[in-house]
């Protein structure tokens, strides 16, 4: 057996017995690593890339590990601790249905953008929408950033590859014509306070559903979101609301102090949820939203989400000149960016109304 030193940093030599060229490096830890190939280039190209590595202080000592087992431990070790059960669910249902098991097998170091792509391809060619596939973008990246925190990996593969961005749509809403025809077809329901939150609020519905009474000051006319109900496969639970924005208080419109005024007078007890069942469990989001949709047909409007009811109250707002930063506050955005991005289809009108008024400024020049 011929063996040749590389500069102190490593060496290479090929192995008679196995007719195998051979890398061998000692890691700062004292522990030693070694590349087989039949070709000496492969082993070459390995051994300068520890080295590389070890320069800039990014080890990886255990190349066996595959993208499955790195996965599992991710959502055991980060996502369980750091997520809301709903979206640790969806990661989780990603990751099982969509990642595992087209690149699963894969291990960490070997992990490549054109692995990605090759996915992401499949994924759209199966009839997948491109928000989908890029939500399995966005999981796989944010978890190969831990895996590059753990030293598993020498670079996130994800940053490389690219994601379909998906068509922008402006939201479905209702206009002020139908909201009014609604909440007049709603009106003697017992959830038409619901209604009448989500449309002059901005609420999310797990916002309203979880709703308490001493989260409500009526005499000033406030209330404040501290808890939300969700649904997960099937069962119903209280949570903490989306973010730490989404923790906010909101001035109540008359028509909906007024409401909720008449509510409480109506109800014996004024403890707990405002919003149950007759049996004074949480209302289930899924049976409001079939309520929600037959209402909808009773009051011949075209099927939209109970979301879409949060995305009229911003357009209504936003249309009679609200300021985009209060419509940010109420609706609980993370920056006014995201407020703007997303009803930007206003923005059109709300510059026709600056242009007039700049008109009305040099009227007389």
């Amino acid at each position: 057996m011929s063996r040749r030193r590389l500069n102190n940093e490593g060496s290479i030599f090929f192995e008679q017995s196995d007719q195998l060229w051979v890398a061998d490096i000692s890691l700062p830890n004292g522990k030693r690593k070694r590349k087989r190939s039949k070709k000496k280039q492969v082993v070459k190209e390995w051994l300068n890339a520890q080295r590389k590595a070890i320069a800039e202080g990014l080890i990886v000592e255990d190349e066996k590990i595959i993208l499955e087992t790195f996965l599992d431990r991710y959502l055991k070790d980060v996502c369980a601790h750091s997520l809301k059960p709903k979206t640790i669910d969806s990661y989780q249902t990603m990751i099982e249905i969509h990642i595992k098991p087209e690149i699963g097998h894969i291990r960490l170091v070997n992990l490549r953008p054109d692995h990605l792509q090759a996915l992401y391809s499949k994924k759209l060619e199966a009839g997948l929408s491109k928000r989908t596939v890029q939500y399995i973008h966005a999981i796989i990246r944010r978890a190969l950033n831990v895996a590059l925190k753990w030293g598993l990996i020498y670079r996130n593969p994800a940053n490389a590859a690219t994601a379909p961005v998906p068509q922008k749509k402006a939201p479905n809403t209702l206009t002020e014509a139908q909201a009014m025809k609604f909440l007049e077809t709603v009106e003697y329901h017992r959830w038409y306070p619901i209604y009448v939150l989500a449309i002059t609020t901005g609420m999310r519905e797990g916002e309203i559903l979880g709703l308490r009474w001493e989260d409500v000051n009526l005499d000033f006319g406030v209330l404040s979101i501290k808890q939300v109900i969700y649904q997960l496969r099937g069962r119903t639970f209280i949570g903490e609301p989306k973010t730490d924005k989404a923790r906010r208080t909101l001035a109540l419109p008359e028509i909906a102090k007024e409401i909720l005024d008449k509510l409480k007078e109506s109800q014996n007890n004024t403890e707990g949820l405002i919003f149950t069942t007759a049996s004074g469990k949480p209302i289930s989001p899924r049976n409001l939203l079939r309520h929600f949709h037959r209402s909808l047909e009773m009051a011949e409007i075209a099927r939209i989400r109970f979301h879409d009811l949060r995305h009229t109250c911003a357009t209504l707002l936003l249309t009679r000149k609200v300021h985009p930063k209060i419509v940010q506050e109420m609706l609980g955005h993370s920056t006014i960016t995201m407020t703007l991005d997303t009803y930007s289809h206003i923005l059109p009108d709300l510059q026709g109304e600056a242009a007039r008024a700049m008109d009305d400024i040099f009227a007389d020049k």
